[in-house]
């Protein structure tokens, strides 16, 4: 290698080791445009919850998480944004824009709030990053951590965030060490391990004016049934690879963001008979509210053979297995109730016993979660079990995906 290079690398890296920021400078550098952002209760005047937010774009505007106002969204007449600085001023905010699938809002106040910070591409993994946000309502704060790369497990729109990430966070700015906002705060899976949203999902904060409430809704339904429908849709459209439980050849990960674990409980004599299970799941989460999150494919299969109990005794433990619950935290308020179909259908060489239930969401139209359960029948000692649930999506697109399913499930002999 020429002289003349290896001399203009060292002196590059020089340069960016001159300009690297530790954790201070980069707290000190951007205190001023880093607040507090609050769902403020009407009648009592206090905080309902918090997060955090950052000035992006225009000198007037800020950029918070989804969730930490999606509670305002719901129930304007109740609640109100404010924010609150780092040298105490406040103020109102109103909602500009959304964007639910990556956990993204956009608030504007009616002041200069100052200058809007750089924003850039994360950095390599294994970088440094610093998180900046108001913890547990304990005031500004920063935290070192390290870049941990794109979630595979996830589309791709979260990065892990090596340090510890706090409730009150969400919404705040990540940096890279030369002071760029290079991510938003997101969440916490606690034991240093968090999330952020990459910088290149802000452009679809688009707003010129204030946003009705009432009207996100229905942006919002739409934003999450379009997100559900093409991720559902490409899991369709792909080669699923398989994998055998007992008697039964079945889908494995039917996708990169679906994890697959081995569930079946440990054999006991005195049961008299033996199960195995599988479940999977994938890891992505998007907030409906502060409370729901939907987005979810959750899909199990259970094997269950004896060779000492009687056929009734085993056929009321095979009806208590297959027993599935959805597993939501949507209440009455939130969504309908299920309504469900129970039949008959021929899967490969066997017939199983179905049911697809479905309820959808009162405040989003187009939004559905839907239960689907089958059972092997007509079989004296062995037993079959498959389940699929889809939180927060498309009711036609759920179906085809099980349809999918059932159409790849074939018996060994």
């Amino acid at each position: 290698m020429p002289l003349v290079l290896v001399v203009i690398g060292i002196m590059l890296l020089c340069a960016r080791s001159a300009r690297a920021l530790d954790s201070q400078q980069v707290f000190e550098s951007n205190e001023s445009a880093v607040f507090q952002i609050r769902v403020i209760n009407r009648e009592t005047d206090k905080k309902s919850s918090i997060g955090s937010g950052f000035i992006y774009a225009s000198r007037r505007d800020m950029v918070t998480n989804y969730h930490v106002v999606s509670q305002y969204i719901e129930r304007p007449d109740d609640y109100e944004l404010r924010y609150l600085a780092a040298d105490g001023r406040e103020g109102v905010l109103e909602l500009v824009a959304v964007d639910a699938v990556h956990d993204l809002a956009r608030v504007r106040a009616d002041v200069d709030l100052g200058t809007p910070l750089p924003v850039g591409e994360p950095p390599p993994r294994g970088a440094p990053l610093f998180a900046m946000g108001n913890p547990l309502d304990l005031g500004l704060t920063i935290a070192a951590g390290t870049n941990g790369g794109v979630l595979s497990q996830t589309d791709g729109s979260r990065i892990l965030f090596a340090g510890s990430l706090n409730p009150g966070m969400s919404g705040g700015p990540t940096f890279d060490e030369d002071g760029v906002v290079v991510g938003v705060n997101v969440s916490t899976a606690r034991n240093d391990i968090s999330f952020i949203v990459p910088t290149r999902y802000l452009g679809r904060l688009n707003g010129s004016a204030a946003q009705d409430p009432s009207s996100l809704l229905e942006q919002i339904a739409t934003q999450i049934r379009g997100y559900q429908v093409d991720y559902i849709g490409d899991i369709i459209d792909a080669e699923w690879p398989m994998t055998t439980i007992r008697q039964v050849q079945v889908p494995g990960a039917v996708s990169p963001t679906v994890r697959c674990w081995d569930a079946s409980p440990k054999g006991k004599p005195e049961n008299l008979y033996r199960q195995y299970a599988i479940n999977c799941k994938n890891e992505n989460d998007i907030y409906l509210t502060d409370r729901l999150e939907v987005g979810k494919v959750l899909y199990e299969y259970a094997w269950l053979e004896t060779a000492e109990m009687e056929p009734q005794r085993f056929y009321r433990l095979y009806e208590a297995f297959n027993d599935s619950q959805f597993g939501s935290r949507a209440g009455k308020d939130d969504v309908t109730r299920f309504r469900c179909e129970t039949g008959f259908v021929h899967v490969s060489t066997e017939v199983m016993k179905t049911t697809v239930c479905r309820r959808d969401y009162k405040r989003y139209p187009g939004l559905s979660d839907v239960l689907f359960t089958s059972a092997l029948v007509g079989r004296e000692r062995t037993g079959f079990i498959f389940n699929i649930d889809l939180s927060g999506t498309d009711a036609a697109t759920a179906a085809r995906l099980i349809a999918r399913f059932l159409g790849e499930i074939e018996w060994r002999p």
